[in-house]
């Protein structure tokens, strides 16, 4: 689903008509889920019954389509716990662009998955680039940090990180000019000030007096 909706069996990627596609993405994101609530949140707009029934028939379809892929009880459904999904594998996306869920897709639903999805993606970049500083890779750090910088410029956890990094490479100069850069972004763009957890970062560094 990272960078548009596909679906690979064992005999190769399967066209997929896009109702079908919605509801297999629908459940992917969301895990075991009430029948009701998928079919108000796929059809909505119609009748209860109308809606159900939409849902019954595209689960038929789709167990016709891919076998197995589907499983559920009489009130729920989800995707099987066998089937690959990339949205949980994230850490194969990492670098300066946020993966891109479903792009073209505009429910009001995806969306919502969209935001979750890249702040998931956000939080385990900063999780990598802390890891790295406290095992001693500050280059590995800077890296991921500079990714979620760059994923989300105003985010100044992402920046806390990349100072940190840079400190513990030994490059004080160049920690200076992206503190440099920070402000002149956050005043720019949100006509603040970053926090003083930005420049306190420096205060080891300080001449004692």
């Amino acid at each position: 689903m990272i960078g548009g909706f596909a679906l690979v069996l064992p005999a190769g990627r399967t066209t997929v008509a896009e109702s079908l596609q919605r509801l297999l993405a629908f459940l992917a994101l969301r895990g075991p889920t009430p029948r009701t609530a998928i079919a108000g949140t796929l059809w909505p707009g119609t009748c209860d019954d109308r809606s159900m029934a939409s849902l019954r028939t595209a689960v038929w379809r789709l167990r016709r389509l891919a076998p197995g892929l589907l499983v559920g009880t009489p009130g729920t459904l989800e995707v099987s716990p066998v089937a690959r999904i990339d949205v949980t594998r994230l850490a194969e996306f990492a670098g300066p662009a946020w993966p891109n869920l479903l792009p073209g897709w505009y429910d009001d639903w995806v969306v919502m998955e969209r935001e979750r999805l890249r702040h998931r993606y956000l939080r385990m970049l900063e999780a990598a680039a802390a890891t790295a500083i406290d095992s001693g890779q500050p280059a590995v750090a800077l890296d991921r940090a500079l990714a979620a910088a760059a994923a989300d410029p105003l985010r100044e956890s992402a920046h806390r990180l990349v100072i940190r990094a840079l400190l513990t490479d030994g490059n004080l100069a160049a920690a200076r000019r992206h503190l440099g850069l920070v402000r002149v972004l956050f005043r720019e763009q949100l006509g603040v000030a970053p926090t003083d957890q930005l420049t306190d970062l420096f205060r080891p560094m300080q001449p004692v007096a």
